[in-house]
């Protein structure tokens, strides 16, 4: 994925998101996908984590524009690198995830999978339905990061995507090393 920004580059990113996110986690076997637990998470826990993440912002989403607060900024929304690095330098500091965003995976791994592929299809269905002006005009609260552009939070959601996928690649690749 290059860098996304405007509304069709996120739409394009979300379904690559879905496809090589999918295919990863999917490509785990049993063993590996459920070797974990609520401490040392599981890769079940991250695509359940993925998953629960990736609701709220679709559901915002879908509600009517004057439902969502207003965005009176004067900077311009924040860039995909922008974002990585905000979401970086906040992780530094030692948030972890909480209360709702706690994964609690039920289901076997294709269940997981399908549950994870629909929430993104959502997500990306959702995005078909606002202008660039729009993504940029309305906020969304992240519990970690604050007040997000809707772009900021759709940048934000694909790279914490990535993220996780990279995560559970790092640590299997070193438990297979």
């Amino acid at each position: 994925m290059s860098d996304p920004f405007t509304q069709p580059e996120i739409v394009a990113a979300l379904a690559e998101t879905r496809e090589e996110v999918g295919a990863f986690f999917a490509s785990l076997s049993p063993q590996q996908f459920t070797h974990g637990n609520a401490e040392t998470w599981s890769p079940a826990h991250h695509l359940h984590h993925l998953i629960v993440s990736n609701q709220p912002v679709a559901s915002a989403l879908a509600l009517p524009r004057d439902r969502l607060p207003a965005r009176n900024a004067t900077q311009p929304s924040r860039s995909y690198p922008e974002m990585q690095a905000l979401y970086r330098e906040t992780l530094a500091t030692g948030v972890k995830a909480s209360g709702r965003f706690l994964p609690d995976p039920q289901g076997n791994q294709a269940e997981l999978l399908a549950e994870y592929g629909q929430t993104l299809d959502t997500l990306q269905a959702q995005v078909r339905g606002w202008s660039d002006a729009d993504l940029d005009s309305h906020t969304l609260a992240h519990p970690a990061l604050g007040p997000l552009s809707v772009r900021e939070m759709l940048l934000f959601t694909l790279y914490h995507n990535a993220h996780h996928q990279a995560g559970v690649q790092n640590k299997t690749n070193m438990e297979n090393a």
